[in-house]
């Protein structure tokens, strides 16, 4: 009964988008990781290296199956994969300190070499004591160099030649094709072991391209070159815009293009030629009237993304007070609005932001932060542009009881520092007037649109690494997201408006992302190899082997310690 109990209450509308959340991220990281392990595995197997394994996932098999000589599998953990390059680690021999092997001949070759003597498959196979061996022959790669000695039981003693692609069975199922030296990674030219390494990271950025050109040639690009509006909702709707109209001015600043209209807004956002009640003057060609000048009085939906918190904007609101809102006000002006959804379908945003977190609500009459007077919206949009780092302000404000009565509250609430605001893109304080552009497809630009959006892409990323080592930024370790951070940000995807748009973007980002991180100079990750191998390159000396994989091994140990503390920092943020 409590079963049924438990499966009633239930959201499965709710479930179900967790489900589809889930699928489209294993799906998106299982083809970012294929892509990356497959440009390891192409380059490796143009350069003549032995791959004994392509895997996507890491930890226990769910599927596997061999083609040529190579191990194709699909393992239960999707978050990573690899390519088992013949000789890539420190040497492996298996018949080191082996005294007895069985054998099997074929056309006088020996093509499989059992180790474990205890496999039920080979009973029937006579025992040979090994008296010596070569697996590895040169780089010559000669005929008959690959041979084993071997004692038979009545003590005769014969050589062997070995099949360079001969298999070995080592445990009960396992088995291993022996790598010879020309089929091996540590002994192959300095160039191809170096594109092999940098082949994977390379793919991701190559898929990161498509993935943007495929954006722009299904949905375009926003087309800038005017001021005509293609869509009008919220406080642009209220005062009177309509699709098709083209804003002419904004505080006295004509416009030309998209561009200029986003500058004159970011001025005002700033505090520059707003009013004190937080109103602008716009001045608009109307399409219904025959493009005639109109001059309005606007007031725009003010953010404040410093604390995550926006305006109340309401036309009863007093003007020259400044009230906490919600990020649904709006909400019946969106498409989504229109649609029918109303903000409780969005859940209680306000409580997830830094502004909710520290106890602000909506409808919060603001008076004060820290020792300055708020009288008006633009006193708020001056105050959070005086500073650029991360900082705790107090917040003093009027709340509104059940019984009617104000109650005079403060809050420590912790703002986000302007250059972490800006690895995103986002300023401190926005105004929208609530109006779009519209776009269209451009073949020409969907050809370079692609590479500078991967750059964009690149140096945000390097911004933002850049943010762990600078004073003031705010940026901690647990501000990381991993794959619980990522797998929610997919579950809201799905939900959205435009889904499928938002998700091949988040694909492309996420390319980037492993691309980039799989480059850095850090043990266990490609760049590590790819720094050993410049040394290797700048020296003329190959580091030894067991101290690299030392190395390597100490490096993979903290970057899964690292990656714990991530995965736990994200889990305790879903609560």
């Amino acid at each position: 009964m409590k079963l049924l109990e438990f499966f009633k209450n239930i959201d499965w509308s709710q479930a179900l988008y967790v489900i589809l959340g889930i699928l489209v991220f294993v799906i998106v990281l299982g083809i970012i990781v294929l892509i990356h392990e497959a440009g390891h595995f192409i380059i490796a197997k143009k350069s003549g290296i032995l791959c004994h394994e392509f895997s996507i996932g890491m930890g226990p098999l769910i599927w596997q199956t061999k083609k040529g000589e190579t191990m194709f599998s699909i393992r239960a953990i999707p978050f990573g994969g690899y390519v088992a390059m013949a000789g890539e680690e420190v040497e492996f021999d298996a018949l080191k300190d082996v005294k007895k092997v069985k054998v099997i001949l074929e056309n006088n070759r020996v093509c499989k070499i059992i180790i474990n003597l205890n496999n039920p498959k080979y009973n029937n196979l006579p025992v040979y004591n090994l008296v010596s061996y070569d697996l590895s022959g040169t780089m010559e790669a000669l005929d008959n160099e690959l041979y084993l000695e071997l004692q038979s039981e009545d003590g005769e003693v014969n050589k062997y030649i070995v099949a360079r692609d001969a298999m070995m069975n080592v445990e009960k199922k396992d088995e291993l094709q022996i790598a010879p030296k020309n089929r091996t990674f540590a002994y192959k030219p300095f160039w191809n072991r170096f594109f092999s390494v940098l082949a994977g990271p390379l793919m991701n950025f190559v898929l990161a391209i498509i993935v943007f050109f495929i954006m722009g040639v299904c949905y375009g690009y926003a087309d800038t070159s005017s001021t005509k509006i293609a869509e009008v909702s919220g406080p642009a709707l209220v005062a009177g815009l309509e699709n098709d109209d083209t804003i002419y001015s904004i505080n006295g600043e004509e416009l030309s293009d998209w561009d200029d209209l986003s500058n004159a807004m970011a001025k005002a956002a700033k505090g520059e030629g707003i009013s004190q009640e937080g109103t602008i003057e716009v001045v608009y060609l109307d399409a219904s009237n025959n493009n005639q000048k109109v001059t309005v009085v606007l007031e725009p939906q003010v953010f404040i993304y410093s604390v995550e918190m926006v305006l109340k904007y309401d036309k009863e609101t007093p003007d020259n007070k400044v009230i906490v809102g919600d990020y649904g006000d709006l909400m019946s002006e969106t498409k989504a609005g229109k649609a029918g959804l109303l903000p409780g379908d969005y859940g209680d945003l306000m409580s997830e932001t830094k502004a909710g977190k520290a106890g602000l609500l909506p409808g919060d009459e603001i008076l004060k932060i820290d020792d300055t007077d708020i009288n008006g919206v633009k006193d708020i949009l001056v105050f959070f542009n005086s500073f650029t780092e991360a900082k705790t302000v107090k917040f003093y404000v009027n709340r509104t009881k059940e019984d009617g009565t104000m109650e005079a509250l403060s809050f420590d609430v912790d703002t986000y520092s302007a250059d972490m605001l800006d690895t995103s893109s986002i300023p401190q304080t926005k105004l929208k007037m609530g109006v779009s552009t519209g776009s269209s497809r451009d073949f020409v630009k969907s050809l370079y649109m692609p590479w500078k959006q991967t750059g964009e892409a690149s140096v945000q990323i390097f911004k933002t690494l850049g943010l762990f080592f600078k004073k003031g930024s705010g940026v901690k370790l647990t501000d990381l997201s991993g794959p619980v951070g990522i797998l929610s940000l997919f579950t809201q995807l799905v939900k959205g408006e435009d889904s499928f748009y938002q998700i091949l973007y988040c694909t492309g980002l996420l390319s980037v992302n492993i691309g980039l991180i799989n480059l850095l100079p850090l043990p266990a990750l490609d760049g590590g190899r790819l720094a050993f191998l410049a040394y290797e390159g700048v020296t003329k000396k190959k580091p030894t082997p067991k101290v690299e994989n030392t190395i390597h091994n100490i490096g993979f140990i903290l970057l899964m310690g690292l990656f714990v503390v991530i995965l736990i920092s994200d889990v305790i943020k879903c609560f």
